[in-house]
């Protein structure tokens, strides 16, 4: 047993000699060979195998003289027809309105696109007449007025008055545009004199952009209304011999909100059958939501001179003109507020209930104005 022990310790032993001895021992490094190691390893190549650099010369020629990739024209040419502006920084951008189906479906308005670089601005709404938008826009507006009478009210008493309306405007360009601002189909019942229907008078004019400030988000409009008569007499329509409005329209951004003013003075052609007033509007909007915004509209009349037509000590405001002789210096100020809902680039919807502030009504106790825009 001893034997054994002894036999196996000497083969180990002689087996790892053995591999020991195969190893040839390390040449000693030169004093050259020591300090090349020590040296850093050289620095990856600056150029990036992607860039023409490293690109066939070809490719290289073609990459250097290819055109910059530019955004895509708007249509009609103005630069900035179908564009949003965000409220800090007003850069407008170019979008296409295809998503608004009903857009393509009325081809001729859309050759004449509206000033998209005043996108975020509401049209008023509570004096939808006479508070002229100072943007040059293609639309086509319906509106629907409810007006309550005033049980005191001279002659008719307690009543209401509803108007349907459509309204239009057509931008020529980015500055001039032709509107459409009254027209429709009235009815009115009141205790005094009854129900009546009829059409209303025709109001056509002309809007010019003054100033139009897109970085600064700032508009000034100025133009001129004609409105006929050829109304129907029953709905108070169709008297004198037509009125001319030369008004101005202002708009600004404040912030993210947006204040429109408007005034102007009408001037009937007949001046016994018609009174002479200064109207004046005032328009807030603020965004609640990205698509609905509210609303709050200050708007007056002060008459200049009465008429002869009618022996009454109260006039019809912005809907009617009576041409009553006995309200020169009279003033009436009322206040709105509403809502303004965005479906779309193209299609909102606005309301708002007015009432008056001053003692004096005439024919306005309270009114509720519905609008439908759809805007090219």
């Amino acid at each position: 047993m001893r034997f054994a022990l002894v036999f196996y310790s000497m083969l180990v032993i002689h087996i790892c000699g053995s591999a020991i001895s195969a190893e040839e021992p390390a040449a000693p490094k030169s004093i050259e060979e020591v300090f090349r190691e020590l040296e850093p390893a050289p620095a990856p190549p600056l150029t990036d195998p992607a860039t023409p650099a490293q690109l066939p010369l070809d490719s290289q020629v073609e990459a250097i003289t290819a055109p910059t990739a530019q955004p895509a024209a708007c249509p009609g040419g103005t630069g900035c027809n179908c564009g949003t502006c965000n409220c800090q920084t007003p850069v407008c951008s170019c979008e296409s309105c295809q998503t608004c189906t009903l857009c393509d479906r009325i081809p001729l308005l859309n050759r004449f696109p509206s000033d998209r670089c005043f996108e975020d601005f509401v049209m008023p709404v509570s004096n939808p007449v006479w508070s002229i938008d100072p943007r040059s826009l293609t639309y086509v507006r319906g509106i629907f007025i409810n007006q309550m009478i005033d049980s005191q009210t001279p002659v008719l008493g307690a009543g209401d008055l509803q108007v349907y309306a459509l309204q239009l405007g057509v931008a020529l360009n980015e500055r001039l545009s032709v509107i459409a601002v009254k027209d429709g189909y009235n009815t009115l019942q009141t205790r005094g004199i009854g129900n009546r229907t009829g059409w209303s008078d025709i109001g056509l004019g002309l809007k010019y952009v003054l100033v139009r400030d897109v970085e600064n988000q700032f508009l000034l409009s100025g133009g001129l209304i004609y409105e006929a008569t050829n109304g129907s007499s029953r709905v108070f329509q169709g008297n004198g011999d037509s009125v001319w409005t030369p008004y101005l329209s202002i708009g600004k951004q404040i912030g993210c909100g947006h204040l429109i003013a408007s005034t102007g003075y009408h001037v009937p052609g007949d001046t016994a059958e018609e009174s002479q007033s200064i109207y004046y509007s005032v328009h807030y909007d603020h965004p609640v939501t990205s698509k609905l915004s509210a609303l709050a509209e200050l708007n007056g009349i002060v008459y200049t001179k009465s008429g002869q037509a009618l022996p009454l000590n109260i006039e019809g405001g912005d809907w009617i003109n009576l041409g009553s002789s006995s309200v020169a210096g009279n003033n009436v100020l009322t206040f709105a507020f509403g809502a303004d809902y965005r479906f779309n680039k193209c299609l909102s919807f606005a309301a708002a209930w007015e009432f008056p502030l001053s003692n004096r009504k005439d024919l306005l106790d309270s009114r509720t104005t519905a609008t439908l825009t759809l805007m090219f």
